[in-house]
Order: structure tokens, then sequence, then C-alpha cells
């Protein structure tokens, strides 16, 4: 797991929409926060998607601003960023190399059973219900977790989300920013 004071591993590529993104390149305006998001049909991921969203205004007026990294197909992260009004990149990082660089781990006991278990009808129909269609869907039992990362390239905040459907406390984590 990264920890506060350790250098962030790198990140960059292309998001889903908008320029190439390079981590190294946004934080020389001042802090960014990096957020490691579950499947993008999950209900903890929308609701980090609204607190992320409050925050962006002074995230990109202020600072280096915000990125998001899925493990969620292209294919679900094209869909789902305009449907949402995503406002920030968002990579997509299907084979978990960031995830794996970053140390954000996945789910697991009988939390990560029980996600793994559900029925494809039952995943569709909460799909459908959140995104007003079905999303194809992989690694349902990615944990969240998100890092501030200072201008100097350390990491001034960790969190890391216990549960696929936790939510990053945007209060404490973009707070250490001041």
């Amino acid at each position: 797991m990264i920890a506060p004071g350790t250098a962030a591993p790198r990140l960059h590529g292309q998001p889903v929409f908008g320029l190439p993104y390079d981590l190294a390149a946004a934080r020389a305006r001042g802090p960014v926060l990096v957020a490691f998001w579950s499947a993008l049909s999950n209900a903890g991921t929308l609701r980090n998607l609204a607190s992320l969203t409050g925050a962006w205004p002074r995230a990109d007026a202020e600072a280096g601003g915000i990125v998001a990294v899925t493990r969620s197909p292209l294919e679900a992260a094209r869909d789902f960023v305009p449907r949402h009004h995503v406002l920030f990149p968002v990579l997509v990082d299907e084979s978990g190399t960031f995830f794996d660089a970053w140390g954000v781990g996945r789910a697991s006991g009988l939390a990560a059973a029980l996600v793994r278990a559900r029925p494809e009808p039952l995943r569709r129909a909460l799909s459908v219900l959140r995104n007003g269609q079905p999303l194809p869907e992989a690694h349902a039992d990615q944990l969240p977790a998100a890092f501030l990362v200072g201008r100097d390239g350390a990491v001034v905040k960790a969190w890391h989300g216990q549960g696929v459907d936790d939510v990053i406390p945007m209060e404490s984590t973009w707070g250490a920013a001041a």
C-alpha cells in the first residue's frame, strides 16, 4: 500500500475523452487528487463521482485537479463519462497496472464472495437502474482508493476503501491540500 510520504507511481494515459494525461504535468499546477474507482456500475462509484464533482471547481482552479482511474471496460467508460457529465479526466486501466502500482486492492472475504456471486440478471438490472442501460463490467470486487499527490510528487494523503461501496472522505482527503 502506498502511504503518505512515499513517491507517487507514474500515472499517464489517454483519458476516455480529452487530451493525454500525465500526473507529473498536472501536479506542476498544484496538488492532484487521484481517485481509483470500483466498477462503474457500482453504487459507491456514483457516490464518489458526486463527491469528486463537488470538489472539482476548487481542485481545477486552485490546484492540479482530479483524475479518476477505473478497471471497467473502455466501452463502459465511454458511456459513463458523458452520461454522468464527468468533468475531470478518467483513465481506463483494464489490465490493473496502475491499480497494482498504487497498491489498490480487491475486496476479500464474504463481501467479495457476495459481489462476485451476483447472478448476471441481477447485475444487469442494477446497472440499468444506476446507469440507464446495462454496462459491460469486470472487476466488480475492485476496491476504491484515493491519493492526494503534492507538487513534489510525494503522496500527502492516502485512503484505501475497505468495501466496494465505500466513499472517499473528501473533507479530510482534499483538506490535506491546504
